[in-house]
């Protein structure tokens, strides 16, 4: 996948997730299927991510397979917004902690 489709769909992704978990505070039905569909993109975009780096070197492989792995907490939390539990917060800030963390080790 080319640059600037990826940043367009990474963009699109993050601001339905933040949307719907603000939503979701709110107490608004459609959250989570809103926030699924961020986080639907997000993995995507995550899994490419990880699985097109056939070239780079071992470190940039490891912390593109642990950006994925982390994305997959996405999905737990879209699961724990249908089920009306809180513990979907932690899901997602282990994710943004995790993404936080590969931001600043990646080249």
């Amino acid at each position: 996948m080319s640059k600037q489709p990826s940043q367009i769909l990474f963009f699109t992704g993050g601001i339905l997730t933040i949307i719907a978990s603000v939503a979701q505070l709110f107490d608004i039905k459609s959250a989570p299927w809103i926030f699924s569909a961020g986080a639907a993109i997000m993995i995507y975009l995550q899994f490419m991510n990880a699985f097109g780096k056939k070239d780079a070197d071992v470190r940039q492989q490891r912390l593109a397979r642990i950006g994925f792995t982390s994305s997959l907490l996405l999905a737990l939390a879209a699961y724990f917004m249908f089920n009306s539990s809180n513990v979907w917060v932690v899901c997602v800030l282990i994710y943004a902690l995790t993404s936080f963390f590969i931001s600043f080790r990646a080249e």
